[in-house]
């Protein structure tokens, strides 16, 4: 049961029904909470013991450090909290990639290891609740929120199902103190929700699964049989899919939460408008990249000591925002690959920044077309690092890429939905950056707006083929 699935569209009017019909606070948190372990179950059901596991183990670490003055048993029980929720994590996400890695070394040194003839199924959402359990039992230990007492409390900030697939990440400072109160939605939250939710989902069974089913994958599945240009328009394709896919979640997750009267934090930026690889991580993913940067590149000790501290810390970061990602090499080599560029960057600034002709010429709007133009290659040539079958394939998808050449006959061999959907991200990206840069909301009169979500409704419901891929970020 996912967001774009004819089963939710049932699943979430009847919560939303039944929710609103309660009085009480421990009757409307006892149905949601019932009803985010039942979308869980729904579609991770030989798991729902991880998902409790997790959520006692942080609920009772909290309450003990909490409880404790003493700074080494405080200490005992954040660790005890954050090994269980990284152990979970890695037994599950780790072992397969690391069982086969140790079958070819095995193998490299002569000796007899059988190659591994199973899997392991990955809970839903372990990779975005183990980080919010972390980051609840940290931000306890540092004193800025309380221990929840009411263990249901703590575990629907948990499960929050709008959000428990595939993130916004979400820390109990910002979604505990709503939950004070039930809170009623405003008439602007319901409209945003529905704009939101409707635009969420366009993204995903419009563009994402259309590029995907037309164009994306049997390029990337079999480059060989291709030439350049499809090359090309493919990786495109796919830098618009996984944009739409993930963001379309994002918006689908935080319209939701809002028919509930809650606020979940934005997810993304217009990334694709970036204009350096800081500046694409302050616009993508942001519930990660600031969890990152509050709870690992901060304790570590961030950019306060020696420039080559301050280099390894971020480029730790990197690898293991890589491998959060996934557990292979590719991703491994994503990770890498991002802390480079965020080092290079960062050392670049630091020395350009002061020289007075150099910052001239940095304040120029060709510079700025110039710095867009090199970071989206860059993120272009990162996201057919983690797409690729292997890393043949990758290679030849990144050298037809960058290749300056037959760029003018390329419409031609394309079919035409392909540059038509880019067309309409790249759109998106620009039309939401003129409003956010003019600072203006366009609003059309109440009637045509209910009339436009009718018909959008409608044609997202009868239009589309039906949903046959879950979201990119549920697998992680």
């Amino acid at each position: 049961m996912i967001f774009a699935s004819k089963a939710f569209l049932v699943f979430l009017p009847v919560v939303l029904a039944m929710y609103f019909s309660l009085r009480s606070r421990a009757h409307k948190y006892n149905l949601l909470l019932a009803a985010s372990w039942l979308f869980y179950a729904w579609l991770s059901p030989r798991y729902l013991w991880v998902i409790l596991l997790c959520t006692l183990i942080d609920y009772v670490a909290a309450l003990k450090i909490e409880a404790s003055d003493t700074p080494r048993v405080r200490k005992r029980w954040l660790v005890f909290s954050i090994a269980a929720n990284l152990g979970l994590l890695i037994a599950f996400k780790y072992t397969p990639f690391l069982y086969d890695n140790a079958v070819s070394l095995a193998h490299l040194f002569g000796l007899d290891l059988h190659d591994r003839h199973w899997s392991i199924l990955l809970p839903l959402g372990i990779s975005f609740h183990t980080f919010q359990g972390i980051s609840y039992t940290v931000d306890v230990y540092r004193r800025q929120i309380q221990a929840v007492r009411s263990f249901r409390d703590y575990a629907l900030f948990v499960a929050f199902f709008p959000q428990l697939a595939a993130g916004p990440i979400v820390r109990a400072v910002e979604f505990l103190p709503q939950m004070e109160t039930p809170p009623l939605p405003t008439a602007k939250q319901i409209t945003e929700g529905l704009q939101l939710f409707l635009l969420g989902l366009f993204k995903k069974l419009f563009i994402a699964d259309q590029l995907d089913a037309l164009f994306v994958s049997p390029v990337f599945g079999n480059p060989s049989a291709y030439d350049p240009a499809a090359h090309r328009w493919a990786a495109l394709a796919w830098v618009a899919q996984i944009y739409c896919d993930f963001s379309g979640y994002s918006d689908m997750a935080i319209g939701i939460a809002k028919w509930f009267g809650f606020e979940l934090p934005r997810n993304f930026n217009l990334p694709y408008l970036a204009t350096n690889i800081s500046d694409f991580w302050r616009r993508w993913h942001m519930s990660l990249s600031t969890w990152l940067r509050d709870y690992l590149y901060f304790p570590l000790g961030g950019s306060k000591g020696s420039t080559a501290r301050t280099y390894f810390n971020l480029m730790l970061l990197f690898v293991l925002c890589g491998l959060w990602h996934g557990a292979t090499w590719a991703w491994l080599a994503y990770g890498v690959y991002n802390g480079v560029l965020i080092c290079l960057h960062r050392a670049f600034d630091r020395a350009a920044t002061g020289i007075r002709w150099l910052d001239l010429v940095r304040g120029n709007w060709a510079w700025a077309a110039l710095s867009w133009a090199v970071t989206f290659t860059q993120l272009t040539a990162m996201l057919i690092i983690v797409r690729m079958a292997s890393w043949a394939d990758g290679w030849l998808m990144l050298k037809s890429f960058i290749s300056p050449e037959g760029w003018e006959e390329e419409l031609p061999r394309i079919p035409l939905g392909i540059p038509f959907l880019v067309l309409v991200v790249a759109m998106g990206h620009l039309l939401g950056n003129l409003k956010e840069t003019l600072n203006v909301e366009w609003e059309l009169p109440s009637p045509v707006r209910a009339a436009g979500y009718v018909a959008a409704t409608f044609a997202l419901i009868t239009l589309t083929p039906g949903v046959t891929k879950t979201f990119i970020y549920v697998q992680f």
